[in-house]
């Protein structure tokens, strides 16, 4: 009988490198782009680095016969992998960044999105950056760790002009020592989850900086810390400067428009615990904060919270996940109301503190609407009674009382014509169902009603049925052209494009801003002329994004108790509606219960898949559990965008990445995967 073969099932490292003496192996999650490859393997932990070879910290590795990154996720006595094991190369510097907290949340996100974790931890995880590092280990060291602030927003690199930080403190002390805010009967009540639709009231604008504050104020005092998320720069500018007013000095600012050196430093300080307030974009969704006791999400509607990289996750949600993984109080506070917000609002999940009735009228402008009927110039580009404002704004009369103060002037967008009409006889664009103004993107079309859904790719004139068209409606360089000429001696300040300002001060002028673009005023404006609105396109969620626009640019105005008002020019009923009544909160609630009857976001999630035809329907075949809604062409194949129920949430997602990696190890043609993103409808 032969003798079986001696089978060796310990341990070993390639070139007889000498092992750790305990838990010699590690589980290596290589960060690779590619899907099959973005997985744990197991490594040998070589006896010069088993100290160092901790939990969580990143590892230089080779992976196909190529150094890369990758993550120590554990160390274990034993492998399934038979034979000898490659060797970790070195440690990539001593700090443990992946935390238990983090990867907990880095794989909630991976299942919500249908990603790898790898990508996940990329957005995660900022580039580490040796020299900004070993200055605030240095810090630390040294006993003073607050040494190593992040550089001020406004003043960054990278960050776009630069602004007067001088203004921007008297921003901050202005929002500081405003008077008292308008409170829902229930604040008392204090939940850990609560969402508030703001109103301008003392601080035009700058309100949920008020509303932050509140809620940041009871955490720090209860000695836990604070996420607070912004959309852009302009509000991180703005925020950073009214913490630095209020003596907050434990305040870390985290962007992705930082340079890599402060941006890893801004991280370093919050996962060490040197800071007790975490500021940032979308970039500091993920941000380690020790002790963290409240996240705050501003504006949360905002596109700009939806990352572009994949697995392409929306910071709203990852503050939702985070919220609930590291038991946090959580604050989404905004001008406007989101549709997934109102959503939690409506089953009980939030508490709503947004102020109703007397209280949030008169902490609000006055809005007047044009009547057609009763004005014969309401249909000029300004109507006379949008100058009527202007000038009494400017130059209010003594026996008025007003306060002089700049005017916010509302445009679609840079240059001079982007709406349309007949060419032929100058008939404005109509829809043939409703009679309704017919919007669209370009000359060429495609051209939509945005009241009763009409869609077309071609135009012909009710009146002339002509098929050419022309623009009747201009942007920001011709209304600046015509209010020169109107108002020769008044300033005018334009903002858009590359030249955006985030504050000015209250000295009277006229302020010319595209659609987002509108900068912040000391005492906020006297008026504001919202002419034109610029459609967001043809998509389910085109009148929400139009409501938050017009909302967010007449919240930078003067309440009527201190004699704001605002000339609104759309004509869409929805709009007057919920501007003249200031209420977000009512016009979504009415959004949601047709969305709800046809199954439609947010009561529903959506999967989208993006590639040839073919391979579509094989992924939706291997998915199950999913409706398809629609299929159209793309410009790399087809679209297809299929709905299913929150309760196989983690399933489908966890499907959809096992699919795609599968797919990806037979390199069979790939399928882009993007699930809830708020345009695919």
């Amino acid at each position: 009988m032969d003798e079986p073969l001696p089978i060796d099932t310990g341990t070993s490292a390639e070139g007889q490198v000498p092992l750790a003496p305990t838990e010699p192996v590690a589980r290596v999650l290589i960060d690779h782009p590619v899907p099959h490859l973005a997985r744990t393997f197991d490594y040998a932990v070589p006896e010069k680095l088993a100290e160092a070879a901790l939990p969580g910290v990143r590892v230089r590795v080779k992976f196909a016969g190529k150094l890369r990154d990758g993550y120590l996720l554990e160390r274990v006595e034993t492998s399934d992998h038979f034979g000898p094991l490659a060797t970790i190369q070195r440690i990539s510097g001593p700090i443990q960044v992946l935390s238990a907290d983090l990867l907990a949340l880095s794989e909630a996100v991976a299942r919500r999105y249908g990603g790898t974790l790898a990508d996940v931890l990329r957005l995660a995880i900022p580039p580490r950056h040796a020299r900004g590092e070993k200055a605030v280990l240095k810090a630390e060291k040294a006993g003073d760790p607050a040494a190593q602030t992040a550089a001020d927003p406004a003043t960054g690199p990278n960050d776009g002009p630069a602004d007067d930080p001088q203004l921007l403190r008297r921003l901050g002390e202005w929002v500081l020592t405003a008077g008292t805010e308008p409170t829902a009967d229930d604040a008392s009540e204090s939940p850990r989850r609560r969402a508030l639709a703001c109103t301008p009231g003392p601080t035009p604008g700058l309100s949920w900086i008020r509303a932050g504050l509140d809620a940041a104020r009871a955490s720090l005092e209860a000695g836990r810390s604070v996420l607070w998320l912004v959309p852009d720069h302009r509000e991180l500018a703005v925020l950073h400067s009214t913490l630095t007013q209020a003596g907050i000095a434990e305040v870390s600012v985290l962007s992705a428009d930082q340079s890599p050196e402060l941006r890893w430093q801004a991280w370093l300080r919050g996962l060490l615990g040197h800071t007790r307030i975490t500021i940032g974009t979308r970039a500091a969704a993920f941000a380690p904060v020790a002790d963290l006791g409240l996240i705050i999400c501003t504006d949360d509607a905002n596109l700009n919270y939806l990352d572009q990289h994949a697995p392409y996750p929306h910071a709203r949600e990852v503050c939702l996940l985070r919220s609930t993984i590291e038991d946090t109080e959580l604050l989404f506070v905004s001008t406007d109301r989101s549709a997934e917000v109102q959503r939690l609002v409506e089953i009980g999940w939030l508490a709503d503190f947004t102020p109703v009735g007397p209280a949030r009228r008169h902490a609000a402008p006055v809005v007047f609407v044009p009547d057609e009927d009763r004005d014969p110039f309401a249909w000029q580009r300004i109507p006379s009674r949008a100058w009527q404002i202007m000038r009494t704004a400017l130059r209010p009369r003594p026996r008025d009382g007003g306060v002089p103060g700049p005017v916010l002037v509302q445009v679609p967008r840079s240059g001079y014509y982007p709406v349309f009409a007949c060419a032929r006889c100058q008939e404005v664009a109509r829809c043939p169902q409703c009679q309704a103004t017919l919007t669209t993107q370009s000359e060429v079309g495609p051209f939509a009603c945005r009241s009763c859904g009409f869609h077309s790719e071609t135009f012909s004139c009710l009146r002339c049925h002509s098929n050419r068209v022309r623009s009747i409606v201009r942007g920001r360089a011709r209304t600046v052209e015509e209010l020169a000429r109107a108002l020769p001696d008044i300033e005018i300040v334009e903002s858009g494009g590359d030249h955006i300002s985030t504050a000015l001060d209250e000295t009277p002028r006229l302020v010319v801003a595209t659609t987002g673009a509108e900068p912040y005023v000391l005492g906020g404006y006297a008026a504001a002329i919202l002419l034109d609105s610029l459609w967001p396109g043809p998509w389910m969620r085109s009148i929400d994004e139009s409501v938050a626009r017009r909302l967010r640019a007449a919240s930078l105005v003067r309440s009527r108790d201190d004699g704001g008002v605002v000339y609104l020019g759309d004509e869409d009923e929805l709009i007057r509606q919920t501007l003249t009544a200031f209420d977000p909160t009512t016009f979504m609630s009415r959004q949601l219960s047709d969305r709800k009857a046809l199954g439609f976001p947010p009561y529903r999630r959506i999967l989208e898949l993006t590639g040839a035809g073919a391979d579509i329907d094989e992924v939706l075949e291997q998915i199950g559990e999913v409706e398809e809604l629609l299929r159209e062409d793309a410009e790399d194949g087809q679209r297809s965008v299929s709905a299913y129920p929150f309760s196989a949430g983690d399933r489908v997602g966890t499907r959809a990445a096992e699919i795609i990696a599968s797919r990806s190890a037979k390199k069979q043609r790939q399928v882009r995967v993007r699930i809830d993103d708020p345009r695919s409808l």
